[in-house]
């Protein structure tokens, strides 16, 4: 089972895209978080402080060595030629960062927290510096370049899961000392793998 938080940056605007499962999560993104999406900037973002988080029930635990930043970027109406750099990440044990999602905890949930690893870090620089010199060298031509940033995480299921909904929340940090943004508020699993035409037999055990 694999969640995925995507973030879309066109050369003049800065598209947001929240996919768990199915796109239909983007009618979870609370309303009082888009005035802080408006305000990201991945093209000068200090990618050190990147912090992804996901809030879910306990049971459900990220894989290790399942967590990556993936990055894309193209010449517009060419996206069949795109170049893609996967960079990891790795769990953030700091209890001072996990303090910043503090408020966020609930009974009977887990909040794990990523953050790049060294050598994902400089993956992830050089595609950007290397997308910010596509997107230069487009605009000079008079054409545009587009990209995209997606933060993939897998999970596996220890023990059985609970009754009911199985809650889901998302949340992205860019900004040094700022808050975490909520991208995704609880939204439920077993409705989305219904969606998509499955169900929890898809939510592999954790195999220790």
């Amino acid at each position: 089972m694999r969640f995925f938080l995507a973030l879309s940056r066109p050369v003049r605007t800065l598209a947001l895209l929240l996919a768990v499962l199915c796109v239909g999560a983007c009618s979870h993104v609370p309303v009082s978080s888009l005035p802080q999406l408006a305000t990201l900037d991945l093209e000068t973002a200090d990618l050190t402080v990147l912090r992804a988080a996901v809030r879910a029930p306990k049971e459900i635990v990220a894989v290790p060595g399942g967590a990556f930043v993936v990055m894309s970027y193209w010449r517009q109406g060419d996206e069949a030629r795109k170049t893609t750099v996967q960079a990891a990440l790795e769990v953030e044990t700091d209890p001072k960062a996990l303090a910043a999602l503090k408020e966020e905890e609930r009974a009977g949930m887990r909040i794990t927290l990523f953050r790049l690893t060294d050598e994902g870090r400089r993956k992830l620089e050089a595609a950007r510096s290397e997308a910010l010199a596509l997107k230069s060298d487009e605009l000079a031509k008079g054409r545009r370049a587009s990209g995209s940033l997606a933060v993939s995480a897998e999970g596996c299921v220890r023990g059985a899961l609970p009754a009911g909904p199985l809650l889901l929340s998302t949340y992205l940090r860019l900004k040094p000392g700022g808050n975490f943004v909520t991208l995704i508020q609880d939204i439920d699993l077993r409705t989305l793998l219904a969606q998509a035409g499955s169900d929890e037999s898809a939510m592999k055990p954790c195999a220790n």
